[in-house]
């Protein structure tokens, strides 16, 4: 079968007919929780800066015992330090989640806003070029929204993070589902 031009594999081709329900739940699931963040961005907020703590605590852990593999007195300290770092990070974002979201929001805060600037210096220097003007817009949302986070902080950590991992999970949630639909219209056909 094609799609957009392309051949799919026969493997990702069966793979998708025999997981496409699984897909459409995840999908589904995944822009109920999308909507649910929207309209209440301040519980997403703190579970997302929840979530990242607990990430935090287990890559400091791993970080902790590969530690032990430096050849070197420095190298070692240097590694355990950033292990070290990394897991208090990770507890003080499960423990003091809503202080977290204050740090979250400004650090995302300034990346769109250093984001945005790049972007739109990027589509003034390519003008003319294709999609430079896409570039130039997107880097235009990216300094609306940095300046907009910035502004409104520090209550902007009451919906900012929230609002954007509701949105992406609304994106992901159309991604899945459009993926499953294809699945199954591949499990339909002969």
């Amino acid at each position: 079968m094609e799609i957009g031009g392309t051949s799919l594999d026969p493997e990702v081709r069966e793979g998708l007919r025999r997981s496409w329900k699984p897909l459409m739940i995840a999908g589904v699931a995944a822009i109920v929780l999308g909507c649910i963040a929207i309209l209440v961005p301040a519980v997403a907020a703190v579970g997302t800066a929840i979530f990242i703590g607990w990430l935090l605590l287990f890559v400091g852990i791993v970080m902790v015992a590969g530690a032990f593999s430096a050849h070197s007195v420095g190298t070692l300290a240097l590694r355990l330090i950033w292990a070290i770092l990394t897991v208090v990070v990770g507890l003080w974002l499960i423990v003091e989640p809503h202080s977290g979201t204050l740090t979250l929001t400004l650090v995302l805060g300034f990346y769109f806003l250093f984001m945005g600037l790049t972007r739109t210096a990027i589509a003034f220097v390519a003008r003319g070029e294709p999609n430079a003007g896409l570039l130039g817009l997107s880097g235009i949302a990216g300094l609306l929204i940095g300046i907009l986070v910035l502004a409104k902080f520090p209550s902007s950590a009451d919906w900012a993070i929230g609002l954007l991992v509701g949105i992406d999970l609304i994106f992901a949630g159309w991604t899945l589902t459009s993926v499953a639909l294809l699945g199954r219209d591949l499990s339909r056909s002969p």
